[in-house]
């Protein structure tokens, strides 16, 4: 073990608590301690080379701490200032963040235990509502973390009925951005335990000094834990029950336990020794709050009174409850969800996500939101942390299979964080259709749904031929439909969907429009055709031949060779595959690489590096120049395979990595060659959304999926619409196979040519990408600014949909995290490399936006242990434009290029033995 030099701030820790900590610390690894005292708290932080942890250091200070003789001293030499708090911090060497905190009260002197009265009366008033006072109470702990609170009430406008008029807005200022763990849930509970009167919510937010905008937002419910459990015993839930009883009759030592079965509950009382209150007070007070309770789809409650000490039965006793004569409580929670009842399946979705009933109380826990638009229910969950997805999904769906019946046929499934306007993940679960369902409701009702038909009005001919437009023009391709973000998912007044009616003149007068629709389209088709075989294609000759320009020259090679650039890194020689045993995933990019890497693995085993990304990574890291780059270096010769696909984020590494490449096919290591774009969490993640709606997801969530190996082409399947109207198309079209051109040409013409990072070959679902054997797509274009501009409109970060409502926080990262785990449980190492950039992309804006991912990935690259290489703060890369295809993607000059100088870091994780 190292320690830091004598003159180190270390020297002034007393001895018996450096060495507690020291014994904590794993043998051998680098310790460094550094004390600050603030007023009376000392703030101690423990610097090492490895990663700690809360628990193992915690204890052995406690421990310590317990054997030393009152007075305490805990730094030398004395006299030492009375120190009543210890805050120990956790962080790994030379990172910024800290990666844990614990708090340490100290024994506390007789002149403060003077002052306790004074509190508990400052308590109270903040139970009262002072803004002042609440602000005061919560900042106690958080006072020593430089974290100021500032509290403001609000007036609701519209509150409803039953809930109280006012919001509380909490503030906290800081000079920092502080870790929202640490922050949040000790925050939340010391809230709640207030139990503030005449509140409906409140709203936490950060504010770090100096910026407009707040770090982050969080919403609190406020509800106290009292009425919380009066509204699930009210439901019938047996522990709830159990525990207001508890807590009514604890001053006099009772404790209640509770079971529920056939419309039952089984109560049992633990009555203490030489209690002095009988068994009529008792049923006496249980009766009556059972009475005001009245729990749903319970008739009968069975008393046993044991003695709390033998366990041995002194009386039993039973009587009627409410639900079994009043109306409407006579049914069960899983009877009314099974009827629609939506407040019905509020609670038990409530429960099934909440298992632990104190930490409920204590946070507010997971809070559900439900709406529903004919045969599909859509549940938003929300906590302080944004629930996790697969176990989520997993106790939903559990809690589905036991409904015998229901009203739905799917499930929209959203999680987020309490606060946030934006879903973090999304999940949709297909449920088996029921002879019946209930009509629509826009609010639910706390009574019995009677179940009733929908009836569904019939469809204007004006949206028949709308619909049947869209279906053919999707059709051809040459149009995508874009994903339907409005609303999202919680608005009441949604638009409902209709459907084709039955009627028989409704189908006679579609089927006419139809036909008349595809008469034009076919006439359409026969005039572009000639006119583009006359205009266009008969001069594409010419065109090859007498043009200069060099980013059409790279066009027309590609264009020639089917497959360029044949080199691998493969030992054995392999064909490129044509298909792929999976369903297709919609994107050709996808399915193509796919099948070139089973045949990989099928002829040469797993690859001993994979390179992943999105078009970033295709074009810019050459796996045979790294190939050779690592054998000059003295390693063996290498496997390396790039995986990189247009648009690709992080969510879409994750799917390929984690769901359908096999843990038995990772390889020893993955290189993420990309940048700050593909973790951006605001924008829109529509390579993403187009992948989950293919046919390739939809088969791997039942399960479907083939094993990773080569098979060959499979036929078309007949019942698969989206490609049988494509080979229909190509055969019957004359303008179906040079639809990319004529779009081309026509979008040239409107003077809508694509942005300056975005050149026509690198759309995410082209055919026209040819990659070599190693899924390396080279580009011989040079960038020259003078040149381009002139073809390609300049794109300012402010307008830059990539860039588009920046943030690190939310799926992207969620998505990365859960990699992470996966790469760490099968010992694969990832190195992140963080691509170059020139200096016309990185305006200003793009410059701060890559600044802010810099500083936050360094940081993750600590705590998470994985190597960060980042080129794009390199100025030397900035203006090599010869390197460059366009302002943000390099040509295979560049792509070989960062292969060397990646080569040249020895520190990476490079196997040694493929």
């Amino acid at each position: 073990m190292t320690t830091a030099p004598p003159t180190d701030l270390r020297s002034h820790l007393a001895p018996w608590l450096r060495d507690a900590i020291r014994q904590a610390v794993p043998l051998g690894a680098y310790l460094r301690l550094q004390v600050r005292l603030r007023g009376n708290t000392l703030h101690l932080l423990c610097e090492t080379t490895c990663p700690t942890e809360k628990e193992d250091i915690t204890p052995e200070i406690l421990r310590a701490l317990q054997r030393q003789p009152k007075p305490i001293v805990l730094l030398q030499p004395p006299p030492s200032p009375e120190i009543y708090r210890l805050v120990v911090y956790g962080r790994l060497r030379q990172a910024k963040k800290s990666l844990w905190l614990s708090l340490i009260e100290l024994e506390t002197p007789q002149k403060q235990k003077a002052a306790i009265p004074s509190a508990q009366h400052f308590k109270k008033q903040a139970r009262s509502g002072s803004p002042t006072a609440i602000a005061q109470y919560l900042s106690q702990n958080l006072g020593i973390l430089g974290v100021s609170m500032r509290v403001e009430t609000q007036t609701l406008s519209n509150p409803e009925a039953h809930q109280a008029k006012r919001r509380l807005w909490i503030t906290c200022e800081c000079d920092y951005s502080p870790d929202y763990s640490l922050l949040t849930e000790p925050l939340v509970q010391r809230l709640r335990e207030l139990q503030i009167k005449g509140f409906r919510d409140g709203a936490i937010r950060c504010q770090i000094r100096g910026e407009a905008q707040p770090e982050w937002l969080l919403w609190v419910d406020l509800t106290p834990p009292e009425v919380m459990l009066r509204q699930w015993a009210r439901w019938g839930d047996a522990e709830a029950i159990a525990t207001l009883l508890t807590q009514t009759l604890k001053a006099q030592g009772f404790a209640f336990q509770a079971a529920t079965t056939d419309y039952r509950l089984a109560l049992t009382c633990a009555i203490p020794p030489h209690s002095t209150i009988g068994q009529a007070q008792i049923l006496a007070v249980i009766e009556n709050i059972l009475a005001g309770l009245a729990p749903q789809g319970l008739h009968q409650v069975s008393l046993q009174g044991r003695a709390k000490t033998s366990q041995a039965v002194l009386w039993e006793t039973t009587w009627p409850l409410p639900g079994a004569t009043r109306s409407g409580r006579q049914a069960t929670p899983v009877q009314l969800a099974q009827q629609g009842n939506l407040v019905a399946l509020k609670f038990l979705l409530q429960r099934c996500l909440n298992p632990q009933l104190q930490e409920r109380l204590a946070t507010g826990g997971v809070h559900i939101t439900l709406r529903r638009r004919e045969a599909t229910l859509y549940v938003m969950v929300e906590a302080i942390a944004c629930p996790p997805q697969g176990e989520t999904i997993k106790a939903i769906s559990a809690l589905f299979r036991t409904l015998e019946t229901q009203p739905f046929t799917c499930l929209n499934i959203y999680g987020r964080r309490s606060g946030q306007s934006q879903a973090l993940w999304q999940q949709v679960l297909k449920l088996a259709p029921t002879p019946s369902a209930p009509a629509d409701v826009s609010e639910p009702s706390s009574q019995p749904l009677a179940a009733a038909v929908a009836v569904e009005p019939p469809l204007h001919f004006r949206e028949n031929i709308a619909q049947i437009t869209c279906d053919l023009l999707k059709a051809t391709k040459i149009w995508c439909p874009m994903p339907d973000r409005h609303g999202l998912v919680l608005h009441r007044d949604a638009p409902r969907s209709y459907h084709l009616s039955s009627r028989p003149q409704r189908r006679k007068l579609a089927c006419l429009w139809g036909l008349l629709g595809v008469l034009m389209v076919g006439q359409l088709d026969w005039l572009a055709g000639r006119w583009l075989q006359g205009n266009i294609l008969n001069q594409g000759t010419m065109i090859a031949v007498s043009q200069d320009d060099p980013s059409t020259r790279s066009e027309v090679l590609n264009a020639q060779l089917p497959h360029p650039d044949q080199r691998t890194t493969a030992s054995q020689a392999i064909a490129l595959s044509e298909t792929t045993a999976y369903p297709s995933f919609d994107n050709d990019l996808i399915d193509d690489k796919l099948a070139l890497y089973q045949k990989r693995v099928a002829t040469n085993g797993v690859p001993d590096i994979l390179i992943i990304g999105s078009s970033r990574a295709l074009r810019g890291l050459d796996p045979f120049v790294l190939h050779t780059a690592l054998q000059e270096q003295g390693y063996p010769p290498l496997d390396i395979f790039n995986f990189g696909v247009n648009g690709a984020t992080v969510q879409v590494f994750d799917f390929l990595l984690r769901q359908v490449i096999p843990p038995e096919q990772l390889p020893k290591l993955i290189i993420l060659a990309d940048g700050a774009r593909a973790f951006n969490s605001g924008r829109q993640d529509l390579t993403y959304d187009l992948l989950t709606a293919s046919p390739g997801f939809q088969a791997l969530q039942r399960g479907d999926l083939p094993q990773f190996t080569h098979r060959s082409k499979q036929r078309l399947n007949p019942a698969d619409l989206n490609q049988a109207a494509a080979q229909w198309f190509g055969d019957v079209s004359q303008v179906y196979n040079q639809r990319a051109l004529l779009k081309d040409y026509v979008l040239s013409g409107m003077a809508l040519s694509p942005a300056g990072d975005r050149p026509p070959e690198v759309s995410p679902t082209s055919t026209q990408i040819n990659f070599n054997l190693d899924g390396f797509l080279p580009l011989d274009r040079r960038f020259d600014p003078e040149s381009y501009y002139q073809n390609h409109g300049r794109v300012t970060g402010d307008y830059d949909g990539d860039y588009a409502a920046f943030s690190l926080n939310g799926s992207q990262q969620e998505a990365f995290l859960t990699l992470l785990a996966h790469l760490k449980a099968h010992h694969v190492d990832l190195v992140f490399l963080n691509q170059p950039l020139s200096d016309h992309y990185l305006d200003p804006v793009r410059q701060r936006y890559e600044k802010q991912f810099r500083v936050y990935f360094r940081q993750l690259a600590a705590q998470q242990n994985f190597d960060f290489v980042d080129f794009v703060h390199q100025p030397s890369w900035r203006r090599r434009y010869d390197f460059f295809s366009d302002p943000s993607h390099l040509n295979q000059f560049g792509a070989a290029q960062v292969a060397r100088e990646l080569a040249a870091i020895t520190e990476l994780p490079w196997p040694q033995n493929p």
